[in-house]
């Protein structure tokens, strides 16, 4: 039987007279791709600082068999008064490579994150998304046994983290190489991980498949109730803000569905363009509704709208509402996870529609 290349034993750390972590025990075997989920201050990012050696567990331990390769907060491990090319050259050799190993690595890295052309330009001039890019580019691509990536996927664009998750599929997985992945979207972690490690509080709460224990983490998340923060700590310019988003009665697959909206404002606009997109319970994106684009001409000076859905196609399940103001085509208000929404399962087009997960329905027509 192969050694795993991680196996934790009782392992904790303690920082300001607390445990953010406590009796952590796991193994990642070859070729395996481990998820980590849990809210924020869980304790996902203080595991990974801990294997990766950056911080020293208070009891237990912890073995790594092989090198590794860690992309953490942006910028880790760069040096912001050397190049990106001077970096790379030190990141080889932490690693063992020889300058030649890495120069023949390096227009390949440096085509994959997209910075060709600045990769003769000190760090601390590249922005935080292509310092992103480089960085994962140099860990994925040097060679190591194992490659730890926090949340920092995250600050890249939308393409960027596919093309990155397609790699980690592909090369990784292909190559025998393992990875621990830390990750707040859950259809990532659904798509890339074997297995899945849910954080509570600095425990282990669940173990297992990625589909199982994604599901009881989006579960788990659906009886906490929205706490809208503060409209000074929110996003947007603040002319209008929101106050109030209320769901109005039971929402059905194929029925009538009501929402009403309240705002108050500080400065008059004519051109209101109210938002709210729908996510599943994991994250998942699943519509936008938006009245600018339903034709609808709003002022702020009503203080209050109403939508309509005169046919719900949204199928059973668990929903998250963000809500955005727009005037004048300015952002001046956003409310992430405005309000919870559970959709009930009835008839669409005559006929029952039950899905596993919650989804869009859509008008169709085939011939």
């Amino acid at each position: 039987m192969k050694s795993p290349r991680i196996e934790t034993s009782n392992l904790g750390k303690n920082l300001g007279n607390r445990w953010v972590l406590r009796r952590i025990d796991l193994r990642l075997e070859e070729g395996e791709i481990l998820g980590v989920i849990g809210a924020n201050g869980a304790g996902k990012s203080t595991l990974l600082k801990t294997l990766s050696g950056l911080l020293h567990p208070d009891e237990g331990s912890y073995r790594i068999k092989g090198s590794m390769a860690s992309l953490l907060e942006v910028g880790t491990g760069f040096h912001p008064d050397l190049s990106g090319r001077e970096n790379a050259f030190l990141r080889g050799a932490l690693l063992g490579l020889s300058r030649a190993e890495v120069r023949e690595l390096l227009p390949i890295v440096t085509e994959f994150a997209g910075v060709s052309d600045r990769i003769d330009e000190p760090v601390k001039y590249y922005s935080s998304g292509m310092q992103v890019r480089l960085g994962f580019a140099l860990a994925a691509h040097l060679p190591a046994d194992v490659l730890v990536v926090d949340e920092v996927l995250a600050v890249g664009d939308a393409a960027f983290q596919a093309k990155s998750l397609s790699f980690l599929e592909s090369t990784w997985r292909q190559s025998a190489r393992s990875v621990v992945y830390v990750a707040h979207q859950l259809p990532q972690v659904r798509r890339l991980c074997d297995r899945v490690l849910w954080l509570d509080q600095g425990l282990i709460r669940m173990e297992g498949p990625a589909d199982a224990v994604c599901d009881a983490y989006a579960a788990s998340q659906k009886s906490i109730s929205p706490e809208w923060a503060e409209p000074e700590r929110r996003r947007g310019q603040g002319k209008v803000r929101a106050t109030a988003l209320s769901i109005q009665d039971q929402w059905v697959t194929g029925g009538t569905a009501k929402l009403q909206l309240h705002w108050k404002e500080s400065a008059p606009s004519e051109n209101l363009d109210l938002r709210i997109s729908v996510e599943a319970a994991d994250g998942s994106a699943i519509s936008l509704w938006s009245s600018l684009q339903s034709g609808k001409s709003i002022a702020s000076s009503q203080l209050e709208a109403h939508l309509t859905l005169s046919e719900l196609g949204l199928s059973s399940g668990d929903y998250l509402l963000h809500l955005r103001l727009f005037a004048d085509g300015l952002l001046q208000d956003e409310v992430l996870g405005a309000s919870t929404l559970t959709v009930v399962q009835g008839l669409w087009k005559g006929l029952a529609y039950p899905t596993p997960r919650p989804m869009a329905l859509q008008s169709q027509d085939w011939n």
